[in-house]
């Protein structure tokens, strides 16, 4: 996993919790248009006081992800279950704010789309879902896309097939198979 991009924090303890997550995970915490001065997550952060010290801010979703290798953005009930989710190495969550999520536009800007699969109310606290996102893609690591093969599907179908293979979340297998089929 690479970093953590907490698109405008409206609750300064969530972020300090995500900020620890991030040093249970070594990923790099990147936080858009935070809501509030981030010294008032420090309480939250406890021992992860450096992950709030290095975090990146940024004005912009696109600023934050443009130097990112996979993005996978989440929303209750949008995109691939968690579950079926195939993640990138190095890939990064984003996480929308607390009282709306992330907008349209800015999950078109992700590379993938995920939600957290849950009962009958579908709407995690930010923090909560930030681990169970962060735990899964760590989990993943090993069964992940490289970005040589992504180059190459890129080069094979061109970008926009290409995002759209992609964004179907493939197991390195499948593939394998795209790019023995269009050689």
């Amino acid at each position: 996993m690479d970093s953590v991009v907490v698109v405008r924090p409206e609750k300064p303890e969530n972020t300090g919790f995500i900020a620890r997550l991030c040093a249970n995970f070594d990923a790099h915490l990147k936080i858009v248009e935070p809501c509030f001065n981030l010294s008032e997550a420090r309480q939250t952060a406890s021992r992860a006081q450096h992950k709030l010290n290095n975090a990146q801010i940024f004005s912009s979703l696109g600023d934050a992800i443009q130097d990112l290798e996979f993005v996978l953005g989440s929303k209750p009930g949008r995109g691939k279950p968690l579950s079926d989710v195939a993640a990138t190495e190095n890939a990064s969550v984003v996480i929308g704010p607390e009282s709306s999520g992330l907008s349209n536009t800015e999950l078109g800007l992700c590379d993938g789309t995920t939600h957290i699969e849950t009962a009958e109310y579908s709407s995690l606290n930010q923090s909560h879902a930030a681990a169970v996102l962060m735990s899964q893609l760590f989990k993943q690591e090993g069964r992940s896309i490289d970005k040589g093969r992504r180059t190459k599907i890129k080069e094979k179908l061109g970008e926009k097939t290409a995002k759209l293979v992609l964004n179907s979340n493939p197991e390195p297998h499948e593939v394998d198979t795209v790019l023995e089929e269009n050689t």
